[in-house]
């Protein structure tokens, strides 16, 4: 069945494995209900949840989803669903969120959003897209100091809750039009060490304690292209995703200042079942005030953007970034000879990024770019919806971002692709 220029199936049941992990076993019902659609679909699926990357660690947790129908009595109205997961982390961090993606209307009016709670220890590296400020940070002990440790970030501890509902409505094919808001509340701030901080580039600055915590409450336009053929692992079509926001005392926030995203990605398929994959993201945050909150500065890094930087390694009022990847299936529908029914489910893909952050003190310039690169394993849990295990090694080409003379590098495993 298709419907708007993507492929959607009912849920299908479990598929064999590679590796024959009962945990492993939910996650293929998170390909599969993710993008069912159809009218024949379970009504409730709960199942724990398991990944790993280097700001989290090893996550361990549970998610549940919740389907239903907003209008029963029209066969092509999309299956809406709410989610719900709760995890915790190796690296004592504790999230709980719900996400939702409701269509009403004859999927005219489309509702989409999160309200999450996270207890996040995590890392500042200062604002710039240098890393290396020295910072040596030690504990104290009836005032005496134990277990000096230099570092080029700074440890600290936050709660937040955030709320980031959208309503969007379809005025073409392919194409939404809708308001977005974000929502964030971040108190109960804790250094987790002492610190001491010397500098060797002008170009960080440590955020002072103020820019950290408080409300921001921002309201914006959203406008959506999205012509992909699958959701979790496109191999045809493009997205377009544009967000403009203000943030001001309008809403109580702390904070005032603009922002602009723009995420744009295009999908090749040259030959066979490979697929190139191009992204380009661009993120401006606009201010008169003396700086911006640490948790909407614009971010290099993570599992799914600049795989290879811790997220936040470089950081600052705006980024422009690009992705490049190339997905290899080892799987052949033609191939029916006795190497396929052990192949038939692996593949690979190998991936170029970079990206900078700019803002008032530090301009764009092309020679500035933090470039990434890494090789990764895929394992198809569902052929028909092309969903993936993704396993990627990635490393950071920039020197002393790992410290002073260190690389970064990441391990993630994780469900579904980077983009």
């Amino acid at each position: 069945m298709k419907r708007k220029g993507r492929k959607v199936y009912a849920h299908t049941g479990s598929w064999p494995l590679l590796i024959n992990f009962l945990l492993w076993l939910p996650l293929l019902s998170i390909g599969q209900q993710a993008d069912s659609l159809h009218r024949e679909y379970r009504k409730y699926d709960i199942f724990p949840a398991i990944s790993y990357s280097p700001e989290t660690k090893l996550s361990l947790g549970a998610l549940g989803y919740r389907y239903f129908d907003l209008e029963k009595d029209d066969p092509e109205t999309i299956t809406s669903y709410i989610n719900f997961l709760a995890l915790f982390t190796t690296a004592r961090q504790v999230l709980i969120e719900t996400n939702w993606d409701i269509f009403a209307n004859g999927n005219e009016t489309r509702y989409r959003g999160a309200l999450e709670f996270a207890k996040f220890p995590n890392r500042n590296y200062g604002i710039g897209n240098n890393a290396d400020a020295l910072i040596t940070e030690y504990e104290l002990k009836d005032q005496v100091i134990e277990d000096s440790v230099q570092r080029n970030y700074k440890q600290y501890s936050i709660m937040r809750i955030t709320f980031t509902p959208k309503v969007l409505w379809e005025v073409k094919k392919h194409l939404y039009l809708g308001f977005t808001s974000d929502l964030e509340w971040v108190w109960n701030l804790q250094q987790i060490a002492d610190s001491v901080a010397l500098y060797r580039g002008g170009d960080d600055i440590l955020l002072l304690e103020e820019n950290t915590t408080g409300y921001r409450g921002g309201l914006g336009i959203n406008i959506l292209w999205d012509s992909r053929d699958y959701l979790l692992n496109s191999s045809a079509g493009s997205l377009i995703d544009l967000q403009a926001k203000y943030y001001g005392k309008y809403l109580g926030s702390k904070y005032s200042y603009f922002s602009l995203d723009l995420d744009a990605r295009k999908f090749i398929n040259p030959i066979a079942d490979h697929t190139l994959a191009m992204r380009g993201f661009v993120s401006i945050r606009s201010t008169n005030d003396a700086s911006l909150p640490i948790r909407d500065l614009s971010k290099i890094g993570g599992s799914n953007f600049v795989r290879g930087y811790f997220r936040g390694t470089y950081q600052d009022n705006s980024v422009a970034a690009f992705e490049i990847e190339y997905r290899i299936p080892f799987y052949n529908e033609d191939n029916l000879g006795p190497i396929y029914h052990y192949w038939k489910r692996l593949g690979m893909a190998v991936f170029f990024s970079g990206a900078q952050v700019f803002g008032k003190e530090t301009n764009f310039a092309i020679n500035r770019f933090n470039l990434a690169g890494g090789l990764g394993l895929r394992i198809l849990f569902n052929k028909a919806s092309r969903a993936n295990l993704r396993l990627d090694y990635a490393l950071g080409f920039t020197p002393d971002a790992g410290g002073v003379g260190k690389l970064q590098s990441g391990f993630y495993f994780t469900f579904g692709e980077a983009f």
